[in-house]
């Protein structure tokens, strides 16, 4: 019996790199900061807890627009609100209220990270549309409270 040649594979050695920038014999030190994301967050209120801010949620019934408006003002920090309670109101006589109160819904959900997909904006602002402002308003008030917005 005869023996078959074994085969041997070397693999390259690792050698080291230079650095641009660095001088010979000094070290880059990298600094590698990491954005913390939090998970979404449920509403501070349930949709059906109108009634906690009674107020407001006469309002909602009664000029939706103005609350819708309102809303807007808090979360973005600007000073008027007429526009956007005349296209609001202009939106609901034209059978589009939902579209544009599901579109305010949506922004409020994303700036301060709370759950829920347009589907259920929409739906909230189909079916019960001062129930879906006054929620939004508190959760606004409550941010802006805490220091948040």
């Amino acid at each position: 019996m005869q023996a078959q040649p074994q085969m041997t594979t070397v693999q390259p050695g690792y050698a080291p790199q230079p650095v641009m920038g660095a001088a010979p014999g000094q070290t880059n030190v990298v600094v590698v900061t990491q954005v913390v994301q939090r998970p979404p967050k449920d509403w501070a209120h349930s949709l059906f807890d109108c009634f906690g801010d009674f107020g407001t949620c006469c309002l909602a019934c009664l000029a939706p627009c103005y609350v819708y408006a309102t809303n807007k003002q808090s979360m973005n920090k600007n000073d008027g609100c007429f526009g956007d309670c005349l296209m609001y109101y202009c939106a609901t006589q034209c059978g589009c209220g939902p579209c544009i109160g599901s579109g305010g819904r949506a922004s409020v959900r994303s700036k301060y990270n709370i759950t829920g997909d347009s589907c259920s904006d929409f739906c909230a602002h189909c079916f019960c549309v001062p129930c879906a402002l006054t929620q939004e308003k508190r959760e606004i008030d409550g941010m802006i409270a805490t220091g948040m917005n």
